[in-house]
């Protein structure tokens, strides 16, 4: 998503620590402008492209005539507003109307899900075309939402899934063969194909995995049958006699309709725990995201999804879907 930041100047040092959490997004701010440009011609252009307007909320910006500016004009073109809350300040009627989002704090693990959480939001209705009066695809192909299906045995991640694109989908609890590889996409590649040929309609399948880089990717796409057969307190014992805890949790997204095949991955590098701890999903007790302190099964469910390596895997595959039918 792209996202235009306005800010007033005295709080650029906030606002570069802002960035650092948004990272899988395309941000922008002034700051990038080249010496010669039109400056203000510049700036309308990007905030014409943006997808969501981010209002740093401060008493610097209040005052500030080129941030008002920029608002109106977001406002204008009928952008997303997103404001952000960095120091205390009298909030503007028509500002505190919005879902305002509070790092007044500082960057906390906390104050960063809300942020994420709270860009999620408004990301998922860019992009999102199982949502209702979607009418951004412009393809010739035509795709029902009644005919596409989410085929996977584990309804936890068929909740997992409509919690993040916040609607309902068409599921169908299938066994579906899984080969043994330690690339995950080969693994969602297969299943997605077998699903298919089970189903006869556009279909996709999820594969989730655990790489280690101490052990050159594996367990990868078997992470499933080698952590059930090692047990989870087992793989940290064995990750003892390494170094490097560095780890990268993956979801891959495969997708057919019978005449094309397409797999979009999302990935959350963190590492593997010295010992389990929390009750969650799989192998969630044993892996802690870059950033926390404590594995996603301690992680309450709105932690969880703020940094999902699904969300990234879920939207790509979301743009496809625009991008490629129109869907009624």
């Amino acid at each position: 998503m792209k996202i235009f930041i306005s800010y007033a100047r005295a709080n650029k040092e906030t606002v570069l620590e802002l960035v650092q959490p948004l990272q899988s997004h395309t941000v922008w701010f002034d700051d990038r402008l080249n010496l010669g440009q039109d400056w203000w011609a510049e700036i309308e252009r990007e905030i014409a492209a943006c997808h969501c307007f981010l209002f740093v909320l401060s008493p610097e910006s209040l005052a500030s005539e080129y941030c008002r500016k920029e608002l109106e004009y977001a406002r204008k073109l009928g952008k997303p507003i997103a404001p952000v809350l960095i120091s205390s300040c009298d909030v503007p009627e028509d500002l505190s109307k919005l879902q305002i989002i509070n790092l007044s704090s500082g960057m906390s693990p906390s104050s960063m899900v809300a942020l994420l959480n709270g860009l999620f939001e408004i990301e998922r209705q860019v992009y999102n075309p199982l949502r209702a009066n979607n009418k951004q695809s412009q393809a010739d192909q035509r795709l029902s939402i009644s005919d596409l299906y989410f085929v996977s045995r584990s309804d936890t991640k068929r909740v997992i899934y409509e919690q993040i694109l916040g609607a309902k989908l068409q599921h169908m609890p299938i066994e579906l063969e899984e080969i043994q590889s330690v690339d995950p996409v080969d693994v969602a590649l297969h299943k997605v194909v077998d699903a298919y040929r089970i189903m006869g309609k556009p279909v996709f399948v999820e594969h989730t995995a655990l790489s280690i880089r101490a052990w050159g990717g594996v367990p990868g796409g078997m992470t499933n049958a080698i952590t059930a057969a090692m047990g989870l307190s087992n793989v940290c014992r064995a990750m003892r006699a390494f170094d490097d805890p560095y780890a990268e949790a993956i979801s891959v997204i495969a997708f057919s309709d019978g005449s094309m095949k397409r797999t979009f991955v999302g990935s959350l590098p963190g590492e593997i725990a010295p010992r389990p701890r929390g009750n969650g999903y799989r192998w969630n007790p044993i892996f802690i995201p870059h950033g926390f302190d404590k594995t996603m099964g301690e992680m309450t469910e709105e932690e969880v999804l703020s940094i999902s390596m699904r969300r990234r895997a879920i939207l790509d595959f979301m743009r496809f879907l625009q991008s490629n039918y129109v869907l009624e």
